[in-house]
């Protein structure tokens, strides 16, 4: 096969690469279940989509988990607010968590801000990037616990996929 050279400088753009791709809808399991904790101030959806089940009780761990699956499955959720001291200041109460997390089935942390936002000097704190940085991948390594950053549409998608596949997954055993 022979390839035929561009001329330099030029760039082929293939325009079905430009226009963002659209996900397929939920499709939500029957009796499928959201919950999500009582001290969960900021509703994670704007708009619930569509079929999606929402209760509010008190969990043990975690922000966000399944009914019927409270003590297997927990996803954490942290503004970039909540995630400096989370990893710094709140060390003790973090690692109390994190323990908890542990000793789940599958655990989450998802972190609703930009990589960018994660890895620079936040105002009004003398935490290190660097230390944040260690933080997060102590948790992913030895506490097991999935980490995602993002924003709201797209931790919320990372989490729901997951939600499902776990709920399918457990049904069918």
């Amino acid at each position: 096969m022979k390839a035929t050279p561009r001329p330099r400088g030029v760039i082929q753009t293939n325009p079905k690469y430009l226009t963002p791709f659209k996900f397929k809808d939920y499709v939500f399991p029957n009796d499928f279940c959201l919950v999500q904790d009582t001290r969960e101030c900021l509703p994670l959806f704007n708009r619930l989509p569509k079929g999606l089940t929402v209760c509010s009780a008190t969990l043990k761990v975690g922000d966000y988990s399944l009914k019927g699956f409270e003590d297997k499955i927990a996803c954490e959720r942290k503004q970039i607010s909540d995630l400096i001291p989370y990893c710094t200041s709140d060390h003790v109460a973090t690692k109390a968590k994190m323990v908890k997390l542990e000793k789940m089935e599958w655990a989450g942390l998802i972190i609703e801000a930009r990589e960018s936002e994660v890895s620079q000097r936040y105002p009004f704190s003398q935490a290190s990037p660097e230390s944040i940085r260690q933080a997060l991948a102590s948790f992913s390594v030895k506490h097991k616990v999935h980490i995602y950053i993002g924003d709201r549409e797209h931790i919320t998608r990372w989490m729901i996929d997951r939600f499902i596949k776990f709920w399918v997954w457990k049904k069918s055993l």
